[in-house]
């Protein structure tokens, strides 16, 4: 069945690698009848969003980032070659974070067991990682775009805008956009894909 949310159902969007991606990462991945992740990029230190992304708790906005293995030279390093560390457990911390933002939200219980065994800590490949938690994004809100080749891809990501949801800090805080997209989906749960349509240009 072909979701209500693509707009373009011939035409491929070319998306970067993610470590818990974006609202709009998402909205506009859902415009699409195909996508292609692009892990052949070089990687990009100053581009953190394949290992990092931005939560929000109750002590407010928060930011999480995977440690990597230190390569022999960064500048020729393709993003599907680079390694995660295991310093610091990051893992434990990173799912503690989360379990801390959302552990009381509508559907934080709906949803954990799906997402808790890419926090094992026995990925090694930031792109395997990444990929990880995007399966798991992908089945929450109900996308399922069709994975082609690079050489088949024909678009680039579109602006999306903001639109408001419940927030589980939102009294603390007021609406905070621009979150990681587990935040739309434990807070909203089944209705996440509402707010994605919403977003679209």
């Amino acid at each position: 069945m072909t979701s209500p949310l693509i707009r373009y159902p011939d035409t491929t969007l070319v998306l970067p690698p993610v470590y818990c991606g974006s609202i709009r990462y998402y909205a506009a991945m859902a415009m699409y009848g195909a996508v292609t992740i692009d892990t052949q990029r070089r990687f990009n230190k100053r581009a953190k969003e394949c290992h990092r992304c931005t939560i929000e708790g109750a002590n407010g906005v928060q930011r999480l980032t995977v440690p990597l293995e230190k390569p022999t030279e960064w500048h020729s390093t393709r993003v599907c070659d680079v390694k995660v560390s295991s310093h610091g457990d990051w893992w434990h911390v990173h799912w503690g974070a989360i379990f801390s933002a959302y552990g009381r939200t509508p559907f934080f219980e709906y949803y954990a067991d799906d997402l808790m065994p890419a926090f094992s800590g026995d990925i090694d490949s930031l792109v395997e990682l990444d990929a990880a938690i995007d399966r798991f994004c992908r089945n929450a809100l109900g996308i399922n775009p069709r994975e082609v080749t690079l050489d088949d891809a024909t678009s680039t990501l579109p602006q999306m805008r903001d639109v408001e949801y419940y927030q589980i800090w939102a009294s603390r805080y007021g609406f905070t956009p621009g979150l990681s997209v587990l935040d739309l989906i434990f807070n909203m749960g089944p209705e996440a894909p509402l707010v994605l349509k919403a977003m679209q240009p």
